[in-house]
């Protein structure tokens, strides 16, 4: 009787053990399918990542989830989320929304740079990063610095402080421009006698493109920690418009329209 027991549990641990080893083979080929489609999209991503290298010279593209600690010291570096590069990849509009994004970056990068330059500062470290969604934050380092003497370094300086005042006077002068047109356009509304007309649209110019995104990057150097600054997906977007303006040569012509008499609030 007792060996009878004895056997039944044998059997038991047998089925046991077998079908454990099923579990483990199913789970060991599923992991090992998972590994094999991950380094499938890794592959095709680094490949993908090549042919968006070409259009985009002036930056080095790399693929990453995250702004990168390890790109601290290096120049105009732009991580891009592999799931975003996963969906150009299989949706043609995303793939030329996307690309445009990121030659639109490109060109804003080089805004910075040069601006930058103009104030007498150097770019010691600029990498930026795009999630999934193409939404962009960065992380620059600029030093003010020279190789020759202290009187360089004045004239640098200087030279910082007069472009951030000129960029200063030119939204003083703009606003007060502003302020003259709506006056004047109250005081002709006044006037008509025609009551229909004091609801019209009167259009004014307003600021440039060139001229919000050389005011916030002279707020930001102001505001800089150590030469550190910060950019989001808004302030980049502000930069990428002055980019364009810039490309083609002439201000912004879109007018932000203005109604006459209205109370309005001004901030320089």
């Amino acid at each position: 009787m007792a060996m009878e027991i004895t056997n039944n549990y044998n059997a038991y641990e047998n089925i046991y053990a077998a079908q454990k080893k099923a579990v483990d083979s199913q789970k060991k080929t599923v992991e090992n399918t998972e590994v094999k489609e991950s380094a499938v999209k890794k592959s095709s991503n680094e490949e993908y990542l090549k042919s968006l290298q070409k259009q985009v010279p002036y930056m080095k593209l790399q693929i990453g989830s995250a702004v990168n600690t390890k790109n601290d010291g290096k120049v105009d570096v732009l991580d891009i989320n592999p799931k975003l590069l996963e969906k150009m990849q299989n949706d043609p509009e995303a793939a030329q929304k996307y690309t445009q994004r990121i030659k639109d970056v490109e060109a804003a990068h080089k805004f910075v740079d040069n601006y930058l330059k103009s104030t007498g500062s150097t770019v010691i470290c600029s990498h930026a990063y795009l999630d999934e969604n193409g939404n962009y934050c960065n992380f620059t380092v600029s030093v003010r610095r020279d190789a020759l003497n202290e009187k360089l370094r004045k004239e640098a300086a200087e030279n910082a402080k007069k472009q951030i005042e000129k960029t200063r006077e030119n939204a003083r002068k703009k606003a007060e421009q502003l302020t003259e047109q709506l006056e004047e356009k109250a005081e002709e509304a006044k006037k008509t006698e025609d009551n229909q007309d004091q609801g019209s649209i009167v259009v004014v110019k307003s600021d440039t493109a060139q001229d919000k995104a050389e005011n916030l990057l002279s707020e930001k150097l102001e505001n800089a920690d150590d030469g550190k600054i910060y950019l989001d997906n808004d302030d980049m977007q502000t930069i990428i418009n002055a980019a364009k303006e810039e490309a083609q040569g002439q201000p912004d012509k879109v007018k932000n329209p203005v109604v006459a008499g209205n109370n309005f609030d001004m901030q320089i």
